[in-house]
């Protein structure tokens, strides 16, 4: 595929990762991904109530199965309606549930270690928690999708701060998802029903709203931030991901490019014939390339952008690439 360049940006289709299963090598509608600084990657797997597989898959990322960890329960380590994953800055894995409305916390190797939170409307309790992200130091960030607010906690659950209610206006959330956290301790909150990225300061004041200029975003689910202070937002229902800068000012729009399949994908289609022969007799496998319900985003230190699809079940990347000749403004 051709490259994306807009300015001194260019954004080349990398690879695909992953394939549909209900457990070993494969998701199944991966909800959220967390990458570790030594290139392990967690896919938090939803699943549906047809098919009870949620877990977490580890690979690398380059394509390298590791493990397995977790499953459908009520007991501690396992999960109902998963919907975040973070990596705190000792390798602990914390996964939100929104039905049990708990963090529960493994080590790096999927062993289960801790679990908090209550559910409840109060201060300090948890209402349908969505996002997660960590700051510089060490406090997470909840975003409620119920409770319409963010809640700030240290990584043992202790309560720090709240912030937000149900509206329209600048600050109010209705029905709040994705949540990350950039390089200054800005939080950038995917605020789903009201279309749009509220940024707020470590204090939760308003700071700035992304989606009101350029394409308009249709309910956005997550929200990344690169080095550079680009803004990603997966637009989960038109099956978009919008790039905008610092200021707000909307750069590129991504739509999928996976005209290659992913190493796992390849590997299934090789050792089932009958399925190989049926894709064979697909004329058109375009359509497949494209986003179908980006629902996690996530950016790395390398350039990469990794973006994950709620219905076709794998994750595509991206390379983000800088021409120096060309100086980028500080906005």
């Amino acid at each position: 595929m051709q490259a994306i360049s807009v300015g001194d940006r260019v954004y080349n289709y990398s690879q695909t990762l992953g394939r549909g299963s209900d457990g070993g090598i494969g998701f199944r509608n991966p909800v959220d991904l967390a990458i570790s600084p030594d290139g392990i990657m967690y896919v938090l797997s939803r699943a549906s109530d047809a098919n009870q597989c949620q877990r977490v898959t580890v690979l690398t990322t380059e394509e390298e199965f590791i493990s397995e960890f977790s499953g459908p329960g009520t007991d501690d380590g396992q999960f109902i309606w998963p919907t975040s994953i973070v990596i705190d800055n000792e390798g602990m894995i914390y996964v939100a549930d929104e039905w049990l409305n708990r963090i529960t916390i493994f080590d790096n190797l999927g062993n289960f270690h801790s679990k908090w939170g209550k559910p409840g409307h109060e201060i300090g309790q948890l209402n349908g928690p969505a996002g997660l992200a960590f700051d510089s130091k060490g406090c997470l960030y909840v975003s409620e999708n119920l409770g319409h607010r963010i809640q700030k906690f240290t990584k043992d659950g202790e309560h720090i701060k709240t912030w937000g209610n149900q509206g329209q206006l600048e600050g109010e959330l209705t029905r709040p998802w994705g949540i990350t956290v950039d390089s200054d301790d800005n939080i950038y909150v995917a605020d789903w029903y009201n279309n749009r990225v509220q940024k707020f300061d470590s204090d939760g004041r308003f700071m700035s709203v992304f989606g009101s200029q350029g394409p308009g975003l249709d309910l956005p689910s997550s929200v990344a931030v690169d080095l550079e202070g680009d803004v990603y937002v997966t637009s989960w229902w038109n099956c978009k991901v919008e790039i905008f800068r610092r200021d707000g000012s909307h750069i590129t729009t991504l739509s999928g490019n996976a005209d290659k399949l992913s190493k796992w994908a390849a590997e299934f289609l090789n050792q089932n014939p009958d399925y190989r022969k049926a894709r064979q007799l697909v004329k058109d496998l375009e359509p497949e390339w494209a986003f179908f319900r980006p629902i996690a985003i996530k950016t790395t230190d390398d350039g990469r952008i990794w973006i994950s699809e709620d219905e076709r079940w794998r994750i595509q990347v991206y390379q983000k690439e800088l021409d120096w000749e060309i100086p980028i403004l500080n906005l």
